[in-house]
Parts: structure tokens; C-alpha cells; sequence
């Protein structure tokens, strides 16, 4: 008797402090675990809640039944013979309906769930964000105006408080993007774009991974996703661009440098891109200074800068180089509008005046 109630007692301990380890705060014990770091995250969180409390029950019904079958029938002696069951129709049509119940309600939960609208909140501004996997690291890119991209490696960030829509794909092999604290798990594929979004209230740091085998290397190939503060995303993202568009300036006015510039194709550019409206041909001020005579002017104008030089940055910076008497009012996105050709041809065409 004390033997026996040993053993139930080990028992009735094992399963308590496996309980208590499942339900333990504030540990994740494998990733997709309970956790909610996104609008999308709280209910697949509220669905896997439900899935992982019935598992439990299920879990110590059918151990607790082993269990206690073990201890129920065991041999007691050598000489004894354990009590022999052949079958039982009710308890085999029980847990025959009982497992459809089940599943059928399991079935309804995930239908509710998928029912729910998925779309972006109304009249929110998302930020987009092109996700590009390799083997084996991940790039990130931010469309801007669609002419300059700010992009990263491994690292990438996003503002609180917005959505945020991934447009994810693959430059070589299959990748999956995850981030499992957001509760998506997404495919890149080759030549194919799939779409996640997500939005986190709350400035932390999230780590993911590729969940899909991509090769030698593919342990390695982690996400780290930064949820800032809206004006500290703001003010790195404003230092990125700046440092972008000074990069890409440098290539415009190199490469055009090295270009022979077109009069005739210049002076259909002082048309088509609105100097006509400020600059007049002739010895006439109109809302900017004169072009009447600038070729020799420009030679002049900063110690150390050629013609041409000055007209460059005179076209990409044009509040650097206000005349006196004037206001700068010229737009300042020449620089993405112009290409190299363009640019050589506008200061070759500035230059005969």
C-alpha cells in the first residue's frame, strides 16, 4: 500500500511541475510562442491560446489515463497475471467522438479568425519597406519617390504607431521571413512578391530569422527589426536619405563631368523643366536673374569653381548660390530629376548663353 501511493504521489508531482513549467510568465520557450508585439500578433495569439490550452487538456487526459493505466494493471508479483481487456465499445466510441468534437471545434475557432477583415486601418499612412532575401543575409529597402532608396542589411527600422507593409521576395534560393513576435511567416520566393503588414504601438527590438533551409549558411541568416519612437525614426531616416542623395549627387556631377553636353538638346530642357519660367534669355528679370551672358558670369562667380563646376552645383544646390537681390525659390530636386546626360546638356546649353 505505502508503495503504491508513492508512486501516485511522483506521479501527481511530475505533472504539477510540468504544468507549471508550460505556464511559467514571461519566457518564451520556443519562438511563435504566446507573444504579441503587433495589431495582427494579438488575435494569432488569441487563436493559438485556445489551440494550446485544449492540447494541454488533451495532453494530460491521454498521459494521466497511461499513468494511471501503468500503475492500475501492473504486475504485482511475479506469479500474478494483470487483469486482460479485450475492448470496449463505449470508451472506443467516446474518444472516437469526443476527437471529433474536437476538431470540429478547433475548426470553427480558426474559421472565426480568418473571417476577421486583414486590411490595413483606414486612412493610415503605411510605410513600405522591400525585403529582399540572399544567402544568406537580408536587405531592406525604402522606396523614396521611387528615384532613391535608403537601405540596410540584417537591420532594419520602423516606426511605432504605423503600419508597416513588407513586400517580400528573394534575389537566388527559397528564404522565409519571420519575425515571431509579430506572428508572420512569410515565403520569399524568386521572382515573386509576397505581402505581410504589421504595426507595433510600443518602440522595442524584435529578432528574427529565415525559417526556410537555404544552405551553408543558413543559421546565420537573422533579422533584427528596431521599433523607434516616430521622431527618432524620422530623424535616422532623414540622416540616410541625406546621406544617399549626396552619394548619388556625387555620381551625377562626376558622370556628368565626363560628358559632352548637347546645346540643342539643352535648350529643350530650359523648356521642358520650367527655367523659361524664371529665367529670361535677355537682358529682362523675370522672378530669377537673367541667363543673358551667365557663361562668362558662371566663371566668375565662386573663387576656385570652373563654369561649369558652378553651374552644377548652381542647378543641383540653388540656394547655395543665390544672386544678390534675389530669393531662392528654385525647386531643389533637379538632382533626381536630371540624368548625367541631362545635366551636361543644361550647363552646355548655360554656358553659350
Amino acid at each position: 500500500m505505502k508503495s503504491r501511493w508513492t508512486v501516485q504521489r511522483w506521479a501527481l508531482w511530475v505533472g504539477v511541475g510540468a504544468l507549471l513549467l508550460l505556464l511559467f510568465p514571461g519566457r518564451a520557450w520556443a519562438q511563435g510562442g504566446t507573444q504579441s508585439g503587433s495589431l495582427n500578433a494579438t488575435d494569432i495569439n488569441g487563436l493559438f491560446g485556445i489551440v494550446l490550452l485544449l492540447a494541454i487538456l488533451v495532453f494530460f487526459l491521454v498521459e494521466g489515463l497511461l499513468v494511471f493505466a501503468i500503475i492500475r494493471y501492473r504486475r504485482r508479483s511475479n506469479d500474478e497475471m494483470p487483469e486482460q481487456v479485450h475492448g470496449n465499445n463505449r470508451l472506443e466510441m467516446g474518444w472516437t467522438l469526443g476527437s471529433a468534437v474536437l476538431v470540429l471545434v478547433l475548426f470553427f475557432f480558426t474559421l472565426g479568425f480568418y473571417q476577421q477583415p486583414r486590411g490595413l486601418p483606414a486612412n493610415s499612412e503605411p510605410l513600405s519597406v522591400q525585403v529582399t532575401g540572399h544567402t544568406w543575409y537580408w536587405e531592406f529597402f525604402y522606396p523614396d519617390s521611387g528615384v532613391r532608396l535608403v537601405s540596410t542589411t540584417d537591420t532594419f527600422r520602423v516606426p511605432a504607431g504605423r503600419p508597416v507593409v513588407l513586400e517580400i521576395t528573394s534575389a537566388d534560393v527559397q528564404h522565409s521571413f519571420w519575425i515571431p513576435e509579430l506572428a508572420g511567416k512569410v515565403d520569399a520566393i524568386p521572382g515573386r512578391v509576397q505581402r505581410m503588414w504589421f504595426q507595433v504601438d510600443e518602440p522595442r527590438t524584435y529578432v528574427g530569422q529565415c525559417a526556410e533551409y537555404c544552405g551553408r549558411e543558413h543559421y546565420n541568416m537573422l533579422i533584427d527589426l528596431e521599433v523607434l519612437a516616430e521622431p527618432e525614426f524620422a530623424a535616422w531616416y532623414g540622416e540616410e536619405a541625406a546621406a544617399v542623395a549626396a552619394a548619388a549627387e556625387v555620381d551625377l556631377q562626376a558622370e556628368a563631368a565626363a560628358l559632352t553636353g548637347d546645346p540643342a538638346a539643352g535648350a529643350v530642357l530650359y523648356q521642358d523643366i520650367g527655367c523659361v519660367a524664371c529665367h529670361a534669355l535677355a537682358d529682362v528679370q523675370v522672378v530669377g536673374p537673367s541667363f543673358l551672358g551667365l557663361g562668362a558670369r558662371a566663371a566668375e562667380r565662386r573663387e576656385g569653381y570652373t563654369a561649369d563646376e558652378y553651374l552644377r552645383e548652381s542647378i543641383l544646390h540653388p540656394c547655395d548660390f543665390v544672386v544678390s537681390g534675389f530669393t531662392c525659390v528654385m525647386p531643389q530636386t533637379y538632382g533626381d530629376q536630371l540624368s548625367p546626360q541631362d545635366l551636361a546638356d543644361l550647363v552646355a546649353f548655360l554656358n553659350q548663353q
